[in-house]
């Protein structure tokens, strides 16, 4: 019997042996299994899906100019004598800018006034022998046709008196001055350019294909790397009749109102010229999307695993594109990794747990509305 005893007790402690064996086996090769789980996911970022307004812009450049400005020139020669303003200075239309040597001109007037006077005694004399017939018509008309002549040479001698004044033709700003004080300016010299600012185009060339797209009073958005933050808007003021035969486009040119006076012309401008706008629409990063052989796909995130999603691609803004495919606003998009991912793959998602807390919320909601109903 005791015999008998001792062998059980051996077989139940093999048992029990191999029971603490097999059982901690099993948990390290379920430990190594966790561990190759976890070291097979892949590191990943997601946005939600969201709805957003979303324009088809075409994008060009251009640079700013001014739809009034003038050169302003000198009709008379001369020494400049007083220079009024400077660059930089705004001036109302009618006044001096600068002040050409007037003697010349002033003893031109005189002379040709005098003349005129002279003839006005011989013409009233004329008159009171004509009426006498003591003159011949003949030269009684040929007295008349030199008045005429004296007439006309005092009003040009008036003109260029005047004109030895040099006068602002517009209101606007000095932009450039190209003579000094003392200067000799010959007749139709450049002296000032000026411009106003307040009303300024951009001329666009666009492409043949996109004439259809494009309507008078149409939006545009313009940008400038002075103004970073700033956007201003522009509408399509006058478009070509014609294509041009040499580089198949038409020219269009955008109006903008810039009665703030924070833009300048000769600024190099951004246009994006808005053609067609989709409200309440599906969008995610542009960035998110792989697209390869024409096909366009990205990859939700679902249950710790990338699905992949067939999509079709809408409206692109920036860096926003419009998609539509088996997806609903909240789903979670993977917007950086998602080029080493493949269908079903295991994710790790890296960024900020209030994106996935957002998504449950309104799971919950969602699931609250339809117990409602």
């Amino acid at each position: 019997m005791l015999i008998i005893d001792i062998k059980k007790a051996l077989i139940i402690s093999t048992l029990a042996l191999n029971t603490i064996f097999l059982s901690a086996c099993g948990d390290t090769t379920a430990k190594t299994e966790e561990k190759k789980e976890k070291a097979f996911a892949i590191p990943v970022t997601v946005a939600a899906i969201e709805r957003n307004s979303i324009s088809a812009n075409f994008h060009t450049t251009a640079i700013l100019e001014s739809r009034n400005e003038a050169d302003i020139i000198s009709r008379v020669t001369g020494i400049v004598e007083t220079l009024d303003v400077e660059e930089g200075d705004y001036v109302e239309k009618g006044k001096v800018l600068a002040k050409i040597d007037p003697r010349r001109y002033q003893l031109a007037l005189d002379k040709a006034t005098a003349e005129l006077e002279g003839i006005n005694q011989e013409l009233q004399r004329l008159s009171l022998m004509a009426k006498k017939q003591l003159v011949s018509a003949q030269a009684s008309d040929k007295l008349k046709y030199q008045h005429q002549a004296a007439v006309a040479a005092q009003k040009l001698a008036e003109l260029d008196l005047q004109d030895s004044q040099i006068i602002a033709p517009m209101s606007g700003y000095i932009s450039q001055r190209y003579v000094k004080t003392g200067h000799f300016t010959q007749g139709y010299q450049k002296l000032f350019h000026i411009v106003d600012p307040s009303k300024l185009q951009a001329v666009v060339y666009l492409p043949e294909h996109q004439l259809s797209h494009v309507e008078l009073n149409q939006q545009a958005l313009l940008s400038f790397s002075a103004q970073k933050n700033n956007l201003y808007q522009a509408n399509i003021r006058s478009i070509a009749p014609v294509i041009d035969q040499r580089s198949g486009t038409f020219k269009v040119i955008l109006s903008i109102d810039n009665s703030s006076k924070q833009l300048k012309p000769g600024m190099f401008a951004q246009i994006a010229l808005t053609f067609a706008t989709h409200d309440n629409a599906l969008t995610i990063a542009s960035d998110a999307i792989i697209t390869l052989d024409n096909v366009s796909k990205i990859y939700l995130v679902r249950d710790n695993k990338a699905v992949e999603v067939i999509i079709e691609k809408g409206f692109v803004e920036e860096q926003l594109t419009e998609i539509n495919g088996e997806i609903v606003e909240g789903d979670l998009v993977v917007i950086n990794g998602q080029h080493n991912l493949k269908a079903n793959a295991l994710v790790e998602v890296l960024n900020d747990d209030s994106i996935l807390e957002d998504d449950d919320e309104l799971a919950n909601r969602e699931t609250a509305i339809v117990k409602a109903h």
